[in-house]
């Protein structure tokens, strides 16, 4: 059931709707750009949620698992080694080999990589999220959909920003400087310079601070100028982002593992906002330029080419045991990514009797990384032979090169004045080739040049010495149908059918692979692609003073790609056969009087694996499979059954012409899996998150000051989850088999914070 603030709030609505009210406003359009296009958000036949920059930033929303609380099936999930991103449950696992299910687009280029997704929120236009598989216009690997995000572009006239914010409680402060105007005659710029640091909220007593620290600089530069017919714009982005620590806590220990980690090595599993663990940090740096280029052409259609080209370093020391015992301290792992990609399209003029665009994209990419993983000294004290595993390490290298193409098209039949046959595909060749080597260095151990040295670490840890390397090609071909029909000039009612798919590829974080002598189940090496057939049927309206639209979606997976923990310390990466999932995605606005407006979201998900038997097992679960369990018929990580956003916008005019504007927003989401094998110990009960926006505005725009309070209730919202690295494995050892038992690591949402912001216009 939904939570009753929302049910309280829509029932409040349904009464002040029917009372008679007189005013003059009308409900401001949305504008999106779901279908390349610019349209009315109310008159694209696909589910898509859109919210525009000035709310953004009113919200003092800088990162995209801050705004995915607010837009129902969707989950931004930011963790240890990577960011994921869920559209309806649909995911890409914790392996950097795996393209992204929900690509972020930004500006018309394309990010798959999910460190990407970690980019600061600064100075938008708007952010769309489209759920369901956008494969024809976004993409062969938007499987689960897409994040669309576009950046304010140069004004016409000059204009300028100033804004800083502060919050006490975590130490944060934030600046943003954004210059836009006219450089000269046929040239208009714009500069965005953004920076955030922060003390964080978690304490971590081993490391005598407070966590997760953050500290970002963006800088954007546009520059847009017509030559002849032609309008250009050259986008130029720098950014770094780091972070020191995590907002994790080690909790929920388990039968023996209370007893064993108890007295002098005793591990803190206390639910209280406090860890201890060894130093952590991630160093992020990216940079992309983007030329797009709009030639009319004869007809009144438009040829658009977009070149882009996207890079990133990442350096991350981690303590990967995320405890005080200095069992994994000291890993630390790289990632370097850079893309090049090119697309140009023809739209035609629209408001014909067929509207399409055609196009062709092109992408060449390359990544590395490397792990490299030290094993510490508090393995002596399991003693012989484990105890000579201390002071060796192992290092892993991996690298990737691969080149797309792609042919795509659209094209809208207007039947007659009521109905409208919209057809779509994508063509798509990929090649790839990738490599992994793994050494494993005893260099100044007990057991260097010793042959044990690789027999002890595949008995004990699953990791073996190896080298593999290979190519693959693949293609694909995505249709598109869908049939609309106008109900009147306000209502439209639409069906549609699509196919969609994902690369396959190789497997990054593997410790060994089959056919090896140590461990065949350990680890893989290559991935099939993935497959999805989605079916929606939708309905729109809107009036002068409401907008609504709800769409029902039932989607089939095949060969979904999955990333599951082997409980000790590596991951098996594979294809989990199939999967279905069912549910609705309903929204709307309603302008109650002059200056008061409602809003609303819900979503309802049914997810299942109809055919998974080669899962792990949670805690304490006895295998169906020999060592696995069947999840046929369970659900997925990150996958709440009800999510749903409301709140209420308010504005007036004071006494003195200054400007008063107040912002409640509610969101509530069901209980949900946080770890991929479905352990009930660990997993988040549900909540329901409050936030409050004051604002007061000069009558002449320039100054604004606001207060924002997010998660004012405080909750304590589990992200993402799993078991310490390691944990059974010790209890085991440690007791001599006599006992078993387990922990768990959680990273948690941001709890109650309250910030002071100005901003000031020229």
């Amino acid at each position: 059931m939904y939570n009753k603030y929302i049910v309280n709030l829509a029932l409040g609505v349904i009464l002040l709707i029917s009372s008679p009210i007189t005013f003059t406003e009308i409900l401001e359009e949305i504008v999106v750009t779901a279908q390349i296009r610019e349209q009315s958000l109310q008159d694209v036949p696909i589910s898509v949620s859109a919210i525009d920059g000035e709310a953004i930033e009113d919200r003092s929303v800088d990162n995209l698992s801050s705004l995915s609380t607010s837009v129902p099936n969707f989950i931004v999930a930011e963790t240890q080694i990577d960011t994921s991103i869920s559209i309806r449950g649909v995911r890409s696992g914790a392996n950097k080999g795996f393209e992204q299910s929900v690509p972020l687009n930004f500006d018309g280029i394309s990010y798959p990589r999910s460190q990407l997704a970690r980019t600061p929120l600064v100075d938008l236009e708007r952010v769309e999220v489209l759920r369901g598989p956008q494969p024809t216009l976004f993409g062969k690997n938007a499987i689960g959909g897409v994040v669309s995000i576009t950046s304010a572009k140069p004004t016409e006239e000059f204009e300028g920003k100033f804004s800083t914010s502060f919050e006490s409680e975590h130490d944060e402060s934030q600046s943003l400087l954004v210059l836009s105007g006219p450089l000269s005659e046929n040239l208009l710029g714009r500069l965005t310079v953004s920076t955030r640091e922060m003390d964080g909220w978690i304490t971590n007593e081993n490391m005598n601070r407070i966590e997760p620290q953050r500290d970002e600089t963006y800088i954007r530069g546009q520059l847009a100028w017509t030559s002849g017919d032609v309008d250009y714009n050259l986008k130029v982005e720098t950014a770094d982002f780091d972070s020191v620590g995590y907002a994790m806590e080690a909790i929920a220990a388990q039968d023996g593992y209370g007893l064993v980690f108890a007295g002098p090595i005793a591990v803190e599993t206390t639910e209280n906002w406090v860890r201890s663990s060894g130093e952590t940090f991630s160093q992020n740096s990216m940079d992309n330029f983007v030329l797009t280029a709009n030639y009319p052409m004869d007809g009144g259609g438009t040829l658009t080419s977009i070149t882009g080209h996207v890079e990133y370093d990442s350096y991350e020391v981690l303590d990967v045991d995320y405890v005080s015992l200095n069992i994994l301290d000291g890993t630390n792992q790289t990632e370097e990514y850079d893309q090049w990609s090119q697309e140009i399209r023809y739209t035609s003029v629209g408001g014909e009797n067929v509207d399409y665009i055609v196009g062709a994209y092109f992408q060449t990419a390359d990544v590395d990384v490397t792990d490299y993983v030290p094993l510490g000294s508090f393995l002596a004290l399991a003693g012989p032979p484990v105890s000579f595993l201390v002071g060796t390490n192992w290092d892993r290298i991996y690298a990737q090169s691969s080149d797309m193409y792609s042919v795509f098209g659209q094209a809208d039949f207007n039947l007659n004045d009521n109905w409208r046959l919209t057809v779509g595909a994508r063509y798509s060749s990929e090649d790839k080739d990738g490599s992994r080597d793994l050494t494993i260095d005893g260099t100044g151990s007990a057991l260097a040049n010793s042959p044990l040295l690789n027999i002890l670490w595949g008995a004990v840890l699953n990791v073996g010495p190896h080298s593999v390397a290979s190519s693959r090609s693949e293609s694909s071909f995505d249709p598109m149908v869908r049939l609309s029909y106008d109900l009147s000039d306000d209502s439209q009612m639409y069906v549609s059918y699509t196919q969609g798919s994902k690369a396959g590829g190789f497997d990054i974080r593997g410790n060994s692979i089959p056919g090896t002598p140590l461990i065949s189940s350990a680890g893989g090496w290559e991935f099939e692609e993935e497959e999805a057939t989605n079916i929606e049927w939708g309905y729109k309206m809107k009036s002068d003073r409401a907008q609504f639209d709800f769409t029902y979606f039932s989607t089939e997976y095949e060969d979904l790609q999955t990333s599951v923990y082997d409980g000790v310390l590596g991951f098996k990466v594979g294809n989990a056969a199939a999967a279905e999932l069912d549910g609705f995605e309903m929204q709307g606005r309603y302008l109650i009087s002059d200056g008061l407006e409602f809003y609303a979201s819900m979503a309802s998900l049914n997810f299942e694996f109809t055919d998974w038997k080669n899962s792990q097992c949670a805690y304490g679960e006895a295998p169906t499979n020999g060592i696995y369990c069947d999840r046929s018929g369970a659900s997925v990580i990150l996958a709440p059954e009800d999510t749903a956003n409301a709140g209420f916008d308010y504005e007036i005019v004071l006494s003195n012409n200054w400007v008063f504007d107040a912002n409640l927003n509610i969101d509530y989401s069901s209980e949900y899996f946080i770890t991929t094998n479905l352990d009930k110990n660990i997993k988040e009960d549900g909540y329901t998150k409050i936030g409050l926006v004051l604002g007061l505005e000069s009558s002449d725009g320039k100054w604004r000051a606001s207060l924002i309070g997010d998660n004012l209730t405080d909750k304590r919202i589990k992200v993402v989850g799993g078991t310490i690295p390691l944990a059974r494995t010790f209890v085991r050892l440690a007791s001599g088999g006599a006992l078993d038992g387990t922990a768990y690591d959680a990273i948690y949402d941001r709890p109650r914070n309250i910030t002071v912001k100005l901003d000031y216009k020229f």
